[in-house]
């Protein structure tokens, strides 16, 4: 049995020291803008090392495919665990970068670790093709452009990737290419995923760096379909922060690490671990999750969920074990309509009595209360009501409404804010919600003002807003995340509504204390919530 063992020379630390000055060159040359137009975001060195860990013990002869290789961190960081092994190794490596201006660090890494390894008794050859990796691999999918010459590449014993990361028009070449995986407005790294598995050996594995988007939502779950239909999951790593992971920047979703094998058995337990951001240390920590916890497919939507700390496993548990969904009860809900851009036409500055409407949107959402109208930034407060915005159905009847952010701040820490929009303190006849809004209403009657405010505190717990984190990286709260959840029983929303209403002010430790005590929660999970209450 071939085992690891520590160099005393330090070559097996000068690859990746030698990629981080790479790296820091480059990026003092090019701007963010430049970078983020191209999707790059490089990989710190403690984390690609993270990742080449994740890969197992290579064999003999090992292929890897290292496609949006950018300077070749991650390859390096695999050499770099290379030359720990005692027995030589053949390794092929075959890596996709198609900015000119960084293939030329490539090649300089490349060489380096060539040099290294040569020295150190491995042998390795590379191939950089300076290509775009899903173009030129159309073929793999059965799409030929008339001026191609497939390119039949023996599969990858294994691939690390951190892919380029942007959306793509559902009309673009790339979402033509993989048309049976995408639907909606696609994000190019899920392209880089779905190709590099289809490019590898069976029980070949695949570790990525990717947002944490693709492990829930409606545009992603084809993808998600047909990626763990051919992939198992062994390993998940999250980086609880999104802005400490990529420093240099504008990351809005969480990033997360995976380790999947192909045609593998997805195990029983799954392993989770943490950090605070890129500094990862040497053991992070670990839980062991039931696979049956982490990949959900009970919906047909094959979400994952990755809590933090068992803390957040017992409370995805708890929400889970509440035997009715969401729309089981009567509830519905949908995104407001008005995209500001579309209907400039109806914008008021102010509104003009009963031919206005009350214009909604983030801003004028606070815990349990609409505040309207709110001067911000100049932006319009009403909205016309004539016979066109009427029957462009831009306008919604006056009810009583849950009203929820869709997006949070970047650092916020609260995901979830819910306010009571209620029919008796609102005059007019319609009101107008901008499209950054969600709200929830009954699908047959309106609601009473209890269950509004029920509604409201349950959404604007922690317990909730703990459970939606474990959904989702992502600062949008989705309509097709809160239809599909298990939810109380309005009989509950009801008693925790009129409690809240008689508090004297909404504070939100009495909140979680109201929430947790009707829904039969014990002190445990209330002192670990508290640090969250703010």
């Amino acid at each position: 049995m071939r085992t690891e063992a520590t160099r005393t020379s330090t070559d097996t630390d000068r690859l990746l020291t030698y990629c981080a000055e790479l790296q820091e060159g480059y990026e003092a040359r090019t701007s963010s803008e430049q970078r983020k137009r191209r999707g790059q975001f490089f990989t710190p060195a403690s984390v690609a090392e993270f990742m080449a860990g994740l890969i197992a013990t290579p064999p003999w002869r090992m292929r890897l495919l290292d496609p949006g290789a950018g300077t070749g961190t991650l390859t390096a960081a695999v050499c770099q665990r290379i030359l720990r092994l005692r027995s030589p190794r053949k390794i092929e490596i075959v890596l996709y970068e198609n900015d000119r201006h960084v293939v030329r660090l490539l090649q300089e890494n490349m060489e380096c670790c060539r040099s290294l390894l040569h020295n150190a008794g491995h042998r390795l050859t590379y191939e950089i093709r300076q290509e775009d990796f899903i173009l030129s691999n159309s073929h793999t999918f059965g799409q030929y452009s008339l001026f191609q010459v497939p390119q039949a590449d023996e599969p990858f014993d294994a691939a690390i990737m951190n892919p380029p990361y942007f959306k793509i028009a559902k009309t673009s070449e790339y979402a033509q290419v993989m048309s049976r995986i995408v639907c909606g407005q696609p994000n190019i790294y899920a392209l880089f995923m779905a190709l590099a598995a289809e490019m590898l050996r069976e029980h070949g594995q695949l570790v990525a760096i990717t947002p944490r988007s693709f492990c829930s939502g409606l545009y992603f779950r084809g993808f998600r379909r047909w990626f763990f239909a051919k992939m198992s999951l062994q390993h998940i790593h999250l980086f609880e922060s999104r802005k400490d992971t990529f420093r240099n920047a504008n990351v809005l979703q969480e990033s997360v690490i995976t380790k999947t094998e192909r045609s593998g058995q997805t195990p029983a337990t799954i392993p989770v671990t943490t950090s605070f951001g890129a500094e990862l240390p040497a053991k992070p920590r670990a839980m062991n999750l039931p696979a049956t916890l982490v990949l959900d497919d009970t919906c047909a939507d094959m979400v994952i969920r990755i809590p933090e700390n068992s803390e957040d496993a017992r409370i995805m548990l708890l929400v889970e074990s509440w035997p009715t969904r969401f729309e089981a009860h009567g509830l519905r809900v949908s995104t407001g309509p008005v995209v500001i851009f579309r209907a400039t036409e109806f914008l008021m500055d102010t509104p003009t009595g009963s031919h206005s409407a009350p214009l909604l949107s983030v801003h004028n959402v606070r815990p349990f209360e609409t505040v309207w109208p709110v001067t911000k930034n100049s932006k319009p407060t009403a909205f016309r009501v004539c016979e066109q915005s009427l029957n462009r159905r831009l306008l919604v009847p006056t009810r009583n409404y849950v009203l929820l952010r869709r997006f949070s701040a970047k650092e916020e820490r609260r995901r979830l804010t819910a306010s009571c929009f209620l029919e008796a303190a609102q005059p007019l006849p319609y009101v107008a919600l901008e499209n950054h809004l969600n709200y929830v209403y009954h699908a047959e009657r309106n609601l009473t003002e209890n269950e509004t405010y029920g509604i409201s505190a349950l959404f604007n717990s922690a317990l909730l807003d703990r459970y939606f984190r474990t959904l989702s990286g992502n600062t949008q709260v989705n309509a097709t995340e809160v239809r599909t959840m298990s939810f109380p029983d309005l009989r509950t929303l009801r008693r925790i509504g009129r409690r809240i209403r008689q508090l004297r002010e909404f504070s939100p430790q009495f909140t979680e204390h109201i929430v947790l005590n009707e829904l039969g929660l014990d002190g445990a999970l209330e002192r670990y919530l508290a640090e969250y209450v703010k």
